[in-house]
């Protein structure tokens, strides 16, 4: 950029308006919310199943997570301990990338032209801003989608 605020001869407008963006971030978001899912859905899983048979006599009763747990592996096995993983999959990974994308692209944009680190406050409000750039993703795709 110059100092009139023009791109600089062989830069073009996308670069400046990007130069905050990192995508390791995205991936990095992307791949440790995919990665938690599916070590923890399992017990996400027993959340649920608990939820669901809380008084019902239809249901299957469980002693604790270990029965629940051995429970399902007996009756399905792997697959019935990752049922219904695919959406939380998804959604996990998305959110999670999202968030460290814009995060992050925030942080470098307060922090340009600064000598001095951010507070501890900026940090808080880096973060509440990420946050709500997703909500609005959401709600923008969820009025899109239905």
């Amino acid at each position: 950029m110059t100092t009139q605020g023009q791109p600089a001869p062989g830069s073009s407008v996308w670069s400046t308006v990007f130069r905050h963006v990192r995508y390791e971030n995205l991936v990095a978001g992307v791949s440790g919310g995919v990665l938690s899912n599916l070590a923890l859905h399992p017990l996400d899983l027993v959340k649920i199943r608990f939820a669901v048979s809380d008084g019902l006599e239809l249901r299957p009763k469980y002693k604790g997570i270990l029965h629940c747990l051995t429970t399902i592996w007996k009756l399905d096995g792997l697959r019935g301990l990752y049922q219904g993983v695919a959406p939380n999959v998804w959604g996990a990974g998305l959110s999670w990338g999202l968030y460290f994308f814009f995060y992050n692209a925030i942080k470098s944009y307060k922090t340009e032209g600064r000598a001095e680190r951010l507070e501890a406050t900026e940090y808080l409000i880096s973060a509440a801003e990420a946050g709500k750039r997703i909500k609005c993703l959401w709600r923008a795709c969820s009025a899109y989608c239905v």
